[in-house]
């Protein structure tokens, strides 16, 4: 299931630096159908009426611009998805996977052209 974010009402901001995300086993990176690398942004989420404001990772596609730690994100087409894996025990784990068409720094877009 795909639930889209109103980011306007959520202020994401940068917590570290985006990784790559690797195929199972091994050093290969993992690639959408189109060919392009996928990476996990860890963030800050701000606004979500929680009292901690909680920490996660958006999943998104490259490539992936310079993103200063502590500064404000842009997120294109942000949704939480749904997944349900089972374990080689055979238990069911689940999870929400937070997602975006692409993340660009808010800071730069802000900025007045000169």
């Amino acid at each position: 299931m795909r639930l889209p974010i109103d980011i306007t009402k959520v202020s994401v901001l940068t917590i570290g630096e985006p990784r790559q995300v690797n195929q199972f086993g091994s050093n290969e990176p993992k690639l959408t159908p189109d060919g392009k690398p996928i990476y996990k942004v860890p963030v800050l989420l701000s606004g979500t009426g929680d009292r901690t404001d909680p920490t996660t990772t958006i999943t998104t596609t490259g490539p992936i611009p310079e993103l200063r730690k502590g500064h404000p994100l842009r997120c294109v087409n942000l949704v939480a998805s749904t997944w349900t894996l089972r374990d080689d025990s055979g238990r069911e784990r689940t999870g929400v996977t937070l997602r975006a068409d692409s993340v660009v720094s808010a800071e730069v877009e802000s900025k007045p052209a000169r």
